[in-house]
């Protein structure tokens, strides 16, 4: 089971923030369905959470609504984090609550970034202050990112929004499967045909959900004496991952960084 995980924070009912949560989510569901894995999705507004934010703040007192999304996001395979930009930088509540989640929560975890502004001058903000904060909680923020201003929800096909969520989407759904590989159910493609040789016009493996003969799953068929590379093989693009690298990342998240037996003395570091 794979459970993708948004966290966005729509500020209105009908938010462009909120809309375009929901269509990153439903394409990243499709891609993991298309590809034979069974999916859940769970979408968390931090606008909901925000008295319960502000009360921790200065409290030190986590309420019961707030420990459950913070719950649900240690569990994610996947998550989806969407925020909406002011002022060159994304809103205070949605950076405040990755600020007050657990160090280790997301370790191992992809995570596709998203915002929302006025302009495109403010998509800097994903690479300026929502990157840096994913990679400190050692989650694999996604190469490709999602931006939508104005324009882009008035320009329909030509904005090219649809687009560029499907490309961000498929890149989490590869990811998400390489550090999942049992997630892909076997014997989900024993009606498809075997993978098409190089350069033909067959379908791809993300479309067929086969890689090896009849009655594999998309993962069986690859051979593990090499680096897991996802089924990107198609686009030229692959995330190479090593088999396991999931399970050890996501061990972290129950470490304490600051025992004694788990600190290497500095004597060592230098190689003295």
């Amino acid at each position: 089971m794979i459970e993708i995980v948004a966290v966005s924070t729509g500020l209105s009912e009908d938010s462009t923030t909120t809309r375009l949560t929901e269509r990153m989510l439903a394409s990243a569901q499709t891609a993991l369905e298309a590809a034979g894995a069974t999916v859940s999705t769970t979408h968390l507004n931090v606008r909901h959470l925000a008295k319960a934010l502000t009360e921790l703040t200065v409290s030190g007192l986590p309420a019961p609504q707030l420990e459950e999304a913070f719950a649900a996001v240690a569990r994610a395979s996947a998550v989806i984090t969407v925020a909406p930009v002011y002022k060159g930088a994304p809103a205070g509540i949605h950076t405040l609550f990755w600020q007050l989640v657990d160090d280790a929560s997301l370790a191992g975890t992809p995570v596709l970034l998203g915002a929302t502004g006025g302009t495109p001058r403010h998509s800097l903000a994903i690479e300026s202050t929502m990157r840096p904060m994913i990679s400190y909680l050692k989650g694999y923020a996604l190469p490709t990112a999602v931006f939508a201003a104005t324009d882009d929800w008035a320009g329909g096909a030509q904005s090219g929004l649809d687009a560029r969520i499907q490309a961000a989407t498929d890149q989490l759904a590869e990811l998400t499967l390489a550090l999942n590989p049992g997630a892909v159910a076997a014997g989900t493609a024993e009606d498809t045909p075997a993978e098409a040789p190089a350069g033909t016009a067959g379908e791809s493996p993300r479309a067929t959900g086969t890689r090896g003969g009849e009655g594999t799953s998309a993962t069986e068929g690859y051979d593990r004496t090499i680096p897991y590379a996802g089924p990107a093989e198609e686009s030229g693009k692959s995330a190479i991952t090593p088999s396991g690298m999931g399970e050890r990342a996501r061990a972290q998240r129950d470490r304490d960084e600051f025992d004694p037996e788990q600190i290497t003395p500095f004597a060592d570091l230098l190689g003295q």
